[in-house]
């Protein structure tokens, strides 16, 4: 998930899902009336939007869940069941300024399908939701932020919404159980379900034995659900973000302890069959190999590979072992595995990253026992993943804050935290938005002391020319960068105007103005490093409504499982009427600073935020070419310069012997194409040899064969 810019999934059921499409959008859209106020008549109009206690005298008893993030109550969901069987759900939920505000009703068949749907509100962006769908004499219509459809319907399929809630994961999870066997779905791709396990939880003198369920079909990997005995929901979600019932929330993570378990026990599966440990040397013979250190192209090279180390490069004569695994490299490029500085990881992303050719990422925020186990897990190869940096986080108090991570108050905390950190193994603190300025030394200090670097967010208060001052080594996202240049703002950037404000006036900023030309010197001077992440702002400038070009992602938007499909039809934020040429300036902007930057020779190292796990680090390089480095410097954005600011390469970051044997195997040349870097065929991480395209097949992705 998303904690420096905006929630990184699609709100399928309502949920935060962490290996989804990015939509970065906020704004403060009003909630438009709603069609029940007139089921609910005049009366209950005047009671003010349909509440609970109104249903309650309607309809029945309402069911109230909590929705809690990091053991914080931060909304709810109300269920309450009609006489002929649909349901009324409102969800809401508050996160760090922004979240979702929804009523639906929706009723069923016999099988439990969806008849009928109508969503309204607001989205977790702010972002207006009229959803709506209907089946029947074989036909379904439906209309939302991606779709306008109307289908034959020759046989009978579910209805998965996009901006519904919760309930309606358990609603599918009981249709699933009904039928017995796949169902199919609008507008594409079937579900299963597979029951995982029972367990029996206590709430003071209450106990309920509650059942783990999979649902496989609608998305990377399979969502969870837990249902009561009576097959209502029970809870669904993750720490990031769960519903469960009122007065229930205590005993979250005995579930989510074992929904680790299950996803562990997935990740060995794979890890048991997909990694090939060849004995031998590995010889890769006659390929084009990218020294990312001259960032030029050796042609006709060989790499010898024995163990985890990389232990001889020449030309065509370089000797080979009788016994080594010789692999043709005629017509394909050989690169130093890649990284990517900027992902909030799950152990479910691991396979599509190495798939993607991402050998090494860094982690700027996570729950601190949760990444330094996934760490050791994927180290050990108990798991399989990319090797992982930390980078703690640190935010402050109050509304705005970060839902995960380690908040702090004072000096003293700020620097036990650090220690902290460096207990759970990070070699980086990140500062967060809500954090007090007046703490920042004392965090600066320890983490000097401690050996760590300091980065992050330019926490409300401080501009980013105020953060270098201060002593950060670097600075993730380029928003951060243009909001130097809006001071009036400078105190509101915990609060979603740090996304809004760059997307609206970021193209209106002189970027060859000596105010710019000064700050962009004084990086360079102070050695600044910039995480940009600009994919995700681009985006946001760009991307529009049902336009799957716009998303970036088109290439490979038919790889894609077709319920993630959707998500990059969805649109990125609202544009105001008359605002769309303003956003695409933004839009180049963003680039532009990019360019400006490489020119200056500020050290940009390639992150995205999970955008879309692993497609998502190509796409950043895409949008660097697009910006005008060459594709030999927007690959040694991903491979030599992040080795070289974390101090690693003298291990890892280029191809030469006695370094550590990451390696990914391109059929095609990115130097002249960088997108050729879609196409990895074999990806070496420690010498351990792995199939991208089986990799992908482990998360539902259909890549096309390589020649």
């Amino acid at each position: 998930m998303c904690l420096c810019a905006a929630h990184r999934h699609s709100l399928f059921f309502g949920l935060p899902r962490p290996e989804n499409v990015h939509r970065c959008g906020a704004g403060e859209l009003p909630m438009p009336r709603r069609d029940w106020l007139k089921l609910a008549g005049a009366g209950a109009a005047a009671l003010g939007g349909f509440p609970s206690r109104v249903a309650a005298a309607l309809y029945g008893k309402p069911v109230r869940y909590e929705f809690v993030s990091s053991g914080v109550v931060k909304g709810s969901q109300t269920t309450v069941s009609l006489p002929d069987g649909a349901l009324d759900v409102r969800f809401e939920f508050i996160d760090r300024g922004r979240g979702p505000k929804t009523h639906s009703r929706i009723t069923f068949d016999k099988r439990g399908f969806i008849t009928s749907l109508t969503t309204t509100g607001y989205s977790y962006y702010k972002m207006s939701v009229d959803e709506r769908f209907t089946a029947g004499k074989g036909k379904a219509v439906w209309r939302n932020a991606a779709e306008r459809e109307d289908r034959i319907a020759t046989e009978p399929r579910y209805y998965v919404s996009i901006d519904g809630s919760p309930e309606e994961l358990a609603a599918l999870a009981r249709a699933l159980l009904r039928a017995g066997g796949p169902v199919p779905l609008w507008p594409a791709g079937e579900a299963t379900i597979k029951r995982v396990r029972s367990i029996s939880v206590s709430s003071g003198s209450l106990t309920k034995s509650v059942t783990l369920y999979e649902i496989a079909g609608l998305d990377f990997t399979a969502s969870t659900v837990w249902l009561a005995p009576d097959g209502s929901l029970f809870m669904s979600g993750s720490q990031w973000g769960a519903v469960v019932p009122a007065g229930w929330h205590a005993v979250l993570p005995q579930l989510f302890a074992a929904q680790d378990q299950r996803a562990a026990d997935n990740g060995k599966l794979i890890a048991a069959t997909l990694p090939q440990r060849v004995g031998s040397a590995i010889a890769i013979e006659g390929c084009a190999l990218f020294d990312a250190e001259a960032g030029t192209l050796v042609p006709n090279a060989s790499v010898l590979l024995k163990g985890d180390r990389v232990v001889a490069v020449g030309d065509g004569s370089l000797p080979v072992p009788s016994d080594a695994r010789r692999i043709p490299g005629a017509g394909k490029t050989l690169l130093p595995g890649l990284w990517n500085m900027h992902t909030h990881m799950d152990v479910s992303f691991g396979p599509r990253l190495l798939a993607e050719g991402i050998t090494t990422v860094r982690d700027p925020g996570n729950e601190p026992n949760y990444i330094s186990k996934m760490q050791k897990q994927f180290e050990s190869g108990e798991l399989v993943g990319p090797r992982i940096l930390i980078a703690g986080l640190l935010d402050g108090t109050g509304k705005y804050t970060a839902p995960i991570g380690i908040t702090t108050a004072t000096q003293a905390e700020a620097a036990e935290h650090v220690r902290e950190w460096k207990r759970h193994g990070a070699v980086q603190v990140k500062l967060y938005s809500s954090l007090d300025p007046a703490i920042v030394p004392a965090i600066v200090k320890e983490a000097r002391v401690q050996g760590m670097r300091v980065s992050g967010h330019i926490p409300a208060g401080m501009l980013a020319q105020d953060a270098i001052e201060a002593g950060f080594d670097e600075i993730q996202h380029v928003n951060f960068l243009f909001l130097n240049f809006m001071p009036d703002i400078k105190n509101r950037t915990q609060t979603p105007v740090r996304l809004t404000a760059p997307v609206e006036r970021a193209g209106t900023i002189d970027l060859n103005s000596a105010e710019v030309r000064s700050f962009l010197a004084l990086m360079k001077e102070r050695d600044i490093v910039s995480d940009p992440t600009v994919t995700i702002f681009h985006q946001s400038a760009y991307q529009r409504p049902r336009d799957l070009a716009s998303s970036g992602f088109g290439e490979i938007a038919d790889w894609l499982p077709p319920q993630v499909r959707r998500g990059l039809l969805a649109g990125s934020f609202p544009v105001p009427p008359g605002k769309d040429a303003a956003y695409r300036a933004s839009g180049d902007a963003f680039l532009k600073m990019i360019a400006m930057m490489h020119e200056t020779g500020i050290r940009i190292v390639a992150g995205t935020d999970d955008v879309l796990v692993g497609f998502d680090t190509v796409r950043e390089l895409e949008l660097y070419a697009k910006a005008g480095l060459t594709p030999a410097a927007a690959l040694q954005t991903a491979t030599i310069v992040p080795a070289r600011v974390m101090k690693l390469d003298d291990t890892l970051g280029s191809l030469k012997p006695g370094k550590i044997a990451d390696a990914i195997i391109v059929h095609g040349n990115p130097l002249e194409d960088i997108s050729q870097l879609r196409r990895v065929g074999t990806t070496i991480k420690g010498g351990v040899l792995y199939d991208a395209r089986a990799l992908y097949a482990t998360a539902g992705v259909k890549a096309p064969p390589l020649a």
